[in-house]
């Protein structure tokens, strides 16, 4: 039996438009009303459900794996990056767009004119994800901070889009050199998405569940990218959308429709009503 469903956001859960909507947000009431959990599984920082447009009812993995949120959106976990190695990262390279992840904070070395033009430039996910009501400007964004500035900050991710190949390789190879303390797993290739060594959705929703007392086995987990690939490997209830990546189809096993069809919403509900759920939440 499925006692926790655990999914993406971007790609997966959401909508084709990258938001929430009566279908998503039915499909995880029915699965609180059955007395069952749900969690969200993103890259994303997000500071709590809400902020998404849920109701309260899910518990967050956020930043890979880096931040857990409980319903209420208070953290009840949280994984660092090494101080020294967010200091060495930002000053050999003080004038790419990186952002330096904290619990309630995102910092920037470039100013805010810096950070939209290099907006302007990323992905169109990238753009619609970062977006989102209250995910650029104050106050949670804070620019102009420098490398001193960050050493002692607990930065728990950084994210970049870097333009050209000569900057992002430079960085691939900054991080192979630090692979024992910090780790990139983008949704994307074009990003970065850095937390510390072994740091992952799985990872992290496998504490979760045994927070709450949920066994592996009895948790589904829905992924569409590079950073759901440790997440879809390890749990046996592994589903990818069939928008999604290669990489993630494989460690899945098991794809099922695209999002834009609302593929991981339907799949749920139909596990509920297949191992009896629904009947339970009437």
């Amino acid at each position: 039996m499925i006692r926790l469903f655990a999914s993406d956001l971007d790609g997966t859960l959401l909508n084709a438009l990258h938001r929430t909507d009566p279908v998503v947000l039915r499909s995880i009431a029915r699965v609180r009303q059955a007395g069952l959990r749900f969690s969200l599984a993103t890259g994303r920082t997000l500071r709590s459900g809400r902020q998404m447009g849920f109701a309260g009812n899910v518990c967050v993995v956020c930043a890979n794996g880096a931040i857990v949120l409980d319903e209420g959106g208070a953290p009840i976990r949280t994984r660092s990056l090494d101080p020294a190695f967010v200091q060495e990262l930002a000053a050999a390279f003080p004038t790419a767009p990186l952002e330096f992840v904290t619990v309630r904070h995102t910092y920037h070395l470039q100013s805010l004119e810096q950070h939209r033009a290099s907006l302007g430039n990323a992905p169109l996910a990238r753009r619609i994800i970062m977006r989102a009501p209250g995910l650029v400007g104050p106050p949670e964004h804070v620019y102009d901070v420098t490398p001193a500035q960050l050493a002692s900050l607990d930065v728990l991710k950084v994210n970049a889009h870097l333009q050209g190949p000569g900057l992002a390789q430079d960085v691939h190879a900054f991080l192979a050199r630090h692979a024992d303390v910090a780790t990139n797993a983008p949704f994307d290739p074009c990003m970065f998405e850095i937390t510390a060594a072994g740091v992952n959705k799985g990872e992290a929703l496998a504490w979760l569940a045994a927070r709450l007392g949920i066994a592996e086995d009895e948790v589904a987990v829905y992924g569409d990218g590079g950073n759901d690939v440790v997440m879809l490997e390890r749990f046996r209830h592994a589903y990818a959308t069939a928008n999604g990546s290669p990489a993630a189809k494989r460690a899945a096993g098991t794809v099922i429709g695209s999002c834009a069809t609302y593929a991981v919403p339907r799949h749920v509900v139909r596990t509920l009503r297949a191992q009896g759920s629904l009947s339970a939440a009437r």
